[in-house]
């Protein structure tokens, strides 16, 4: 009898030590949460920066702003060049730049474009043309990275329904998208309540599955391209 007790404590004290390490580690992912909507000054695409850096610490890749396009070109000529969108028949230009939120890039090469918006509200197709464009003219992955802000009112609903019922904007996204990746976080989702979330499956995914793809793609990437000392691109335009 004082065999099984002990071993009926001893199993219930594991319980509750497994159960007190579980909410230990969603309190830290709470708090780090907290902190990073703080230092991001309330700007959605400046927590995803912070959050994908902090993810990919000691992978050699690094997410930088794409939005300057001058910076980027004092950053480095060659990833100006992979990031540079050729046009047909100017006399002017020979390319343009982008819409690029945030970058990706190992070394001088571009692994993915990330467009972060806070909700769609009809502004997913700007995102859909340049992913069109650079998934056609080179080998850069873009994805779109979003809290989820619903539709507007007094509740929230999700923009993008679930795998089966999908909204128009899901399924262009399966489309025409490397992936769509979702954090609801508070800050940027109003009216979302406890148990409410984004319907995640197929080309919706957790914000947290992104470092690893990312991670992948670069691989993949570095696999695909050389660059030549003279720095002449190969392969990957």
């Amino acid at each position: 009898m004082l065999i099984r007790l002990q071993t009926f404590l001893r199993l219930h004290f594991y319980s509750f030590t497994a159960e007190v390490k579980e909410l230990s580690s969603v309190d830290d992912a709470v708090r780090e949460r907290q902190s990073r909507v703080s230092r991001s000054g309330g700007r959605w695409e400046e927590y995803v920066r912070l959050y994908l850096n902090e993810a990919l610490e000691e992978t050699g890749i690094e997410v930088i702003s794409g939005r300057s396009e001058n910076e980027i070109r004092k950053r480095s000529e060659i990833l100006w060049k992979m990031l540079s969108l050729p046009l047909k028949v100017s006399t002017i230009r020979e390319s343009v730049w982008g819409d690029i939120d945030l970058v990706a890039v190992k070394g001088e090469l571009p692994v993915v474009i990330i467009s972060c918006k806070v909700s769609l509200h009809g502004r997913l197709t700007e995102t859909l043309f340049w992913s069109l464009l650079y998934r056609t003219l080179t080998r850069i992955k873009v994805v779109l990275a979003t809290p989820d802000g619903g539709r507007g009112g007094e509740e929230w609903i999700s923009e993008w329904g679930t795998p089966e019922n999908p909204t128009k904007d899901r399924l262009l996204a399966e489309s025409y998208l490397d992936g769509v990746y979702v954090e609801n976080v508070e800050e940027w989702c109003k009216n979302i309540k406890p148990g409410q979330g984004t319907a995640f499956g197929g080309i919706v995914r957790p914000l947290d599955e992104l470092p690893k793809d990312i991670k992948r793609w670069a691989e993949d990437a570095e696999r695909l391209i050389y660059i030549r000392r003279n720095g002449s691109l190969q392969s990957f335009l």
